[in-house]
């Protein structure tokens, strides 16, 4: 957990060969922790454990459509069920489509374990081929995507995917996904391509594939929209910088530790740097050329584009820019209230100095220069364009109107009296609104420089790696740049629901699923001693969930979290604060004991209230809640969080 939240790994200010050590080191923890899940998945699930899905494995590689022990069970000439243990981290029962990567184009049925361990309940599935757009070495070559529905809270559900021979299929009534996918060309259909579920509709240009406007059906509301992809320039001074010989980024002894040629923490170079004008885009600064100009990636024209509508999953897929460096599929889910963006960037070609590259949306909505962004996934911060209280007021932001315009974001709305609109990312992402009715996000930067803030290295990550970094050599780039995809989740909405829309969702796409698979000869059966698990009674209101769970070293003893997800004003009924009975909470268990505990865990709140200077709060709309334990019950208020040390028998 250090390395995953490491300021450095977070936000890639860090050299490449040390970001490459990250990796290598989650990977270590992720494939311990894998054995650990896996094996306390098939103890609480399976009679016997013995000799039986020894296989089970996590799909690790899920996101890039690989995983091994699904890919290889679907192998032509392999006759064995795929068994798929779907888990649920929130504290409330979802359901969800989840993507399975397969390598067959042979006829499968997808089925649920009901409530009898020998109940098998088919369940809607489809196939799509995998275009690979990302070049990924070993990817499924098609998806097969089914209906999760009912995945208990904090628990998991089993299903089974079995492949049907064409003389079983002859004789037999169980839904089979079709072996081979037809595309549906459109090219016959006026201007518009349309696709919708219950909840929305979206419609795309006809010769481009690229959003034209989204329905909300269930609120009655049409955002007509522009989409976009583009660049800006990255900032650079194509020359030695002076300041590098100069004596002040020497250390010590007069020699630079090795690596490096900066003076990390000496503010002279940058302010030097900033009144010649050459202040580089780099791993900490976001530039732009001086001009600013937003360079557009026009889409791809086609006499027909190709829409794959396998009944369950639809897909709409786009090129942009010369040469088709970016790709993108626009996709709608059943049950869903938001479009799902998947884009795929690269290689990006930077010979020109560097490129920061943007996914932009242009709408009629009236922001009057505001939006809003979230701090660190719970508040929502009103942010206004050039805002002089950000600035200063001797300090306009007129010399970098781009970058000092942009947030960091896992999500980003704006609103006026009628609509609302807004994007939930996949990964902490830069964004803006730079002009009113706008979003824009950054989904990549390359760079050829160095923005001299301690980095020592440009931002340029390719897909072979680098020669050994100094003083055992220059660290070059070896290979093209690397090609990233990403997901960003598109909301539409009424006017002043943007808050309550993009917190609908937030908790589902920071929480995705995790998906384990194992696999079994054909017609083995399995012990199962349970259909599903869960370590809750019932689902928590949906504004509520479970932060953390955690065992201490006593017996029965945990310490959980519990956190209010809405804040105030943000929606008329989820805005309220709830009481949560923590009797009622835990399967098989009693509670004996519940203390409150402060935030971090690390002392009794009443220890901490009784040292603390007391602050009067008896006045105002929000007061601080205090003493709100009685008898098992807990209040939660909008955007608290509270620690509990819990005992259970």
């Amino acid at each position: 957990m250090g390395v995953v939240q490491h300021h450095d790994g977070v936000s890639g200010t860090s050299k490449q060969h040390v970001a490459y050590d990250y990796a290598k080191r989650i990977a270590g923890g992720m494939n311990k922790a894998n054995s650990f899940v896996t094996d306390a998945l098939r103890k609480l699930l399976l009679n016997s454990n013995e000799g039986v899905l020894d296989n089970l494995t996590y799909c690790m590689l899920n996101n890039e459509t690989i995983c091994t022990v699904s890919q290889e069970a679907s192998r032509e000439g392999r006759k064995e069920d795929i068994y798929v243990i779907v888990y649920n981290a929130l504290a409330k029962e979802r359901h969800e489509v989840v993507s399975l990567p397969i390598d067959s184009s042979s006829y499968y049925f997808v089925e649920k374990l009901g409530g009898e361990q020998s109940d098998w309940v088919p369940v809607e599935s489809s196939v799509l081929p995998n275009t690979n757009y990302a070049q990924v070495i070993g990817a499924a070559s098609n998806i097969m995507h089914f209906e999760a529905k009912d995945i208990p809270p904090l628990g998991a559900s089993v299903f089974r995917v079995s492949r049907l021979e064409d003389e079983v299929l002859s004789s037999t009534s169980i839904p089979a996904v079709p072996r081979n996918l037809r595309r549906s060309v459109q090219n016959d259909m006026g201007d518009e391509i349309v696709m919708s579920n219950d909840i929305l509709s979206v419609t795309f240009d006809q010769s481009t594939g690229v959003i034209t406007s989204i329905t909300n059906l269930r609120d009655g509301i049409t955002v007509n929209v522009e989409q976009q992809y583009g660049f800006y320039k990255s900032a650079f001074k194509d020359a030695p910088m002076n300041f590098v010989e100069d004596n002040d980024n020497f250390k010590g002894d007069g020699k630079c530790l090795p690596g490096y040629t900066d003076a990390e923490g000496d503010e002279y170079p940058w302010l030097v740097g900033s009144a010649e004008n050459w202040q580089n885009s780099g791993a900490y600064i976001f530039r732009p050329t001086i001009d600013q100009k937003l360079h557009n990636l026009p889409p791809k024209r086609a006499q027909s584009v190709v829409v794959y509508n396998s009944g369950l999953v639809k897909e709409v897929h786009s090129v942009f820019g010369q040469g088709g460096w970016i790709k993108q599929i626009a996709r709608l889910l059943p049950g869903k209230d938001f479009v799902e963006i998947e884009y795929i960037v690269g290689p990006v070609p930077i010979d020109d100095g560097g490129k920061e590259v943007v996914s932009k949306w242009t709408t009629s909505i009236a922001s009057d220069g505001q939006f809003f962004t979230d701090s660190n996934g719970r508040e929502f911060q009103k942010r206004k364009r050039g805002d002089h209280n950000v600035f200063g007021p001797d300090q306009p932001n007129s010399d970098e109107p781009v970058s000092g315009n942009y947030y960091p974001v896992n999500s980003i709305f704006i609103e006026d009296t009628v609509h609302s609109f807004g994007c939930v990312v996949d990964r902490s992402q830069g964004g803006a609104s730079l002009t009113d009715g706008t979003l824009e996000l950054m989904i990549q930067r390359l760079t050829l420089y160095d923005d001299a803030r301690g980095v020592g290295e440009p931002l340029n990550e390719t897909d072979i790696g680098i020669t050994p970094n100094p003083p055992y050599d220059n660290a070059e780039r070896l290979g093209e740049g690397v090609i990233v995809k990403g997901h960003h989740r598109m909301i539409v909405g009424k006017g002043g629901s943007g808050a309550s829309k993009m917190r609908g969702i937030m908790d589902s796409v920071f929480s995705q699923p995790h998906v384990f698979v194992a696999s079994a000869p054909s017609g083995t059966a399995i012990p199962f001693k349970q259909a599903t698990l869960s370590m809750l009674q019932t689902s928590l209101p949906d504004n509520i969930m479970v932060i953390s769970f955690v065992a201490l070293g006593e017996e029965n003893t945990y310490l959980i979290r519990l956190g209010h997800q809405y804040g105030p004003n943000e929606d008329t009924s989820l805005s309220r604060q709830v009481e949560i009975d923590l009797h009622k909470l835990f399967v098989n268990k009693k509670l004996t004991s519940v203390q409150e505990k402060t935030l971090s865990g690390n002392q009794m709140r009443a220890d901490w209230e009784a040292r603390r200077f007391q602050w009067d709060c008896t006045k105002g709309d929000y007061l601080l809640s205090r003493d709100n334990l009685r008898d098992g019950h807990v209040v939660l208020k909008p955007l608290e969080i509270r620690t509990y040390e819990i005992v259970l028998s």
